[in-house]
């Protein structure tokens, strides 16, 4: 539970970076559709599984309890036949539980997004433990002599200690990757950070407030870094364990799982105050260098601004603008006034440079502008995201939010 709370966290701390878009670089590939949607399927069903066994294997525990009591009871033959029974079952009912841990933690360390993270076959090692726990389901069905099962027990006892500390292991050797991937992405944030903090200096801008937040994330990412590596160099004796990742002393292995646990405990804190850092300074940011407003809905959306405008859906529009630049869809309708240059893109989209003015329209279009002193009105239903500077103003059914200011 532990180790998916960290994960929980960390998974947070990359989406407050992904959606600060602003800054490049830190955009994770994603896993395709048809892969994610298999692997979802696939651990969908081992996950139901596992509820199942776990159920049973509480059923054959109260089974067992019930009847330990009556032959403490009774010290008859009949209670003692029971109880063997229902010991054979309860011993059973946990291996198949365990086996079902071990296949969830199987799809874990196969999917797509943690595969070549660990380095050994993790997978070979859940199958030998698999083989293990199936070579003990057949000593308990054979078993009949208290001291048999005492020792199966044991033996499971055991067993299930040396994955319960390998699965640990594993979370945390993937989670170290993480960290890894996103302290770098910090530092690609740091460096836009620095850029955009110099451009607003070359406007004649007081950068002073923001300088202090840069230099403020920028000392939270460093511990992250100072405390990523004090882990890094606990993994490298890995003591406890072996190189292809199994127990090898049970007692070093707890201690060093621990230890690693509050290691990275440490790391998350410092990158999770350096995100809460960065959330600021983007807030400061665009206050100095200009807003952004959205509206959504249908209606006549008018603005004028210097920036970007993307407009999309079921509309028409008609714009101008100072040394701007154009791009629209290819199912969409343009006309201009015949200035400038036109390219076709890669993708199929139409780019237009130096025009004056320009009218376009179509249904699921896409049309982005940017440049200086842009007036345009946009009618009909869909959505407009406006970056920079400026003003606006909606008539009918628009929905708006934004920093732009809005027209009385």
């Amino acid at each position: 539970m532990k180790n998916k709370n960290k994960f929980s966290i960390l998974s947070s701390l990359i989406a407050v970076m992904f959606i600060l878009s602003m800054f490049s670089g830190i955009a994770a590939a994603q896993t395709p559709k048809e892969q994610y949607e298999k692997a979802t399927e696939q651990y969908q069903k081992t996950k139901e599984k596992y509820e199942d066994t776990r159920q049973k294997f509480e059923n054959a525990k109260k089974e067992f309890e019930k009847a330990n009591k009556q032959f403490r009871e009774g010290k008859d033959n009949k209670s003692k036949e029971e109880l063997i029974l229902k010991t054979r079952d309860y011993l059973g009912k946990a291996i198949d539980h365990t086996v079902s841990q071990l296949n969830i933690l199987k799809s874990r360390v196969d999917n797509s997004e943690n595969k070549g993270v660990l380095p050994f076959d993790a997978s070979k090692n859940i199958d030998a433990h698999i083989a293990q726990l199936e070579q003990l389901r057949t000593k308990v069905q054979q078993a009949n002599t208290t001291q048999e099962f005492k020792d199966s027990y044991q033996e499971l006892k055991d067993l299930y200690s040396n994955i319960r500390l390998e699965t640990r292991y594993y979370y945390e050797i993937v989670l170290n990757k993480r960290i890894d991937n996103f302290i770098t992405k910090a530092d690609n944030v740091s460096a836009k950070i620095d850029s955009e903090i110099q451009k607003l200096k070359s406007q004649g801008k007081d950068t002073t407030k923001l300088e202090e937040m840069a230099a403020s994330f920028n000392n939270l990412v460093k511990e992250a870094k100072d405390s990523q590596q004090k882990t890094s160099d606990l993994f490298a004796s890995h003591s406890g364990f072996s190189s292809d990742g199994m127990v090898t002393d049970n007692k070093a292995a707890e201690a060093f799982v621990k230890q690693a646990d509050n290691s990275q405990k440490e790391t998350v804190k410092k990158l999770k105050e350096a995100s809460k850092k960065l959330l600021d300074f983007v807030k400061d940011w665009r206050k100095e260098s200009g807003g952004k407003v959205v509206v959504r809905g249908t209606g006549t959306l008018i603005a004028n601004g210097s920036g970007r405008a993307v407009i999309e859906g079921n509309v028409t529009v008609t714009l101008s603008g100072i040394n701007g630049t154009l791009k629209v869809s290819s199912n969409a309708d343009v006309v201009t006034d015949g200035t400038g240059t036109k390219e076709v893109l890669g993708n199929g989209d139409i780019k237009y440079q130096g025009f004056g003015s320009a009218t376009i329209k179509g249904d699921k279009i896409r049309v982005e502008i940017s440049g200086n002193d842009i007036t345009l009105t946009a009618t009909g239903t869909g959505s407009a995201v406006m970056s920079g500077k400026g003003t606006y103003r909606t008539e009918k059914d628009f929905s708006a939010s934004g920093e732009w200011k809005k027209e009385d």
